[in-house]
């Protein structure tokens, strides 16, 4: 049960109603987290960012799905952990490469670049001082403009923060979003994982 109430459909106010429409249609960020957000108009403010983020920028959505879902993931949130971009399906991300994230230094599903990106998520979610590195960077550069690297960072960044509040409004426990999917249960109870 979440920690907050969902607005009541009548209570959805008119300029986010087209949204929820975008949202359900996208399949990620699923329509529930926004009948919540958008209690407040700095949650619709933000979904209009993460619109952005998502939709526009030099990077395939393929990418960002994969880096999303590392770190869903990685703080165990159910919610994030169970939604996936319609976008992403389109452009041929399937499941299984989305379960081969738990593991995608050892993968060979993975080109360098996804590698070097979903890497990059680590850091930001784990361990910045990773990331706050001349070495790490200089790698970054052969696989990524300027331009991507800020739309890299600002994507991670973006789902660490709003990822770990939206776990907390417990939409969906991490149980449950190992029981809907056994493939997630299954890579979260090997031995090693963080």
């Amino acid at each position: 049960m979440p920690r907050i109430d969902y607005l009541d459909e009548s209570d959805i106010p008119a300029n986010a109603r087209e949204l929820l429409r975008l949202a359900e249609a996208a399949g990620s960020p699923d329509p529930r987290v926004l009948k919540i957000l958008f209690k407040s108009p700095i949650g619709v403010a933000w979904y209009r960012y993460w619109l952005a983020s998502s939709n526009d920028g030099q990077l395939p959505k393929d990418l960002k799905e994969l880096c999303r879902v590392k770190i869903a993931f990685d703080h165990e949130c159910g919610y994030c952990g169970t939604v996936r971009s319609a976008a992403a399906k389109a452009v041929g991300l399937t499941e299984q490469k989305i379960q081969e994230v738990w593991d995608f230094e050892a993968s060979d599903m993975f080109s360098d670049r996804e590698k070097l990106a979903l890497r990059f998520a680590d850091h930001i979610k784990h361990d910045i001082a990773k990331a706050d590195n001349d070495d790490f960077y200089a790698e970054l550069k052969q696989h990524f403009s300027d331009a991507e690297i800020v739309e890299l960072g600002l994507w991670c960044a973006e789902n660490v923060g709003a990822g770990s509040f939206v776990r907390t409004l417990n939409l969906i426990s991490w149980e449950d979003a190992c029981r809907l999917n056994p493939e997630t249960a299954k890579h979260a109870a090997a031995p090693g994982r963080r």
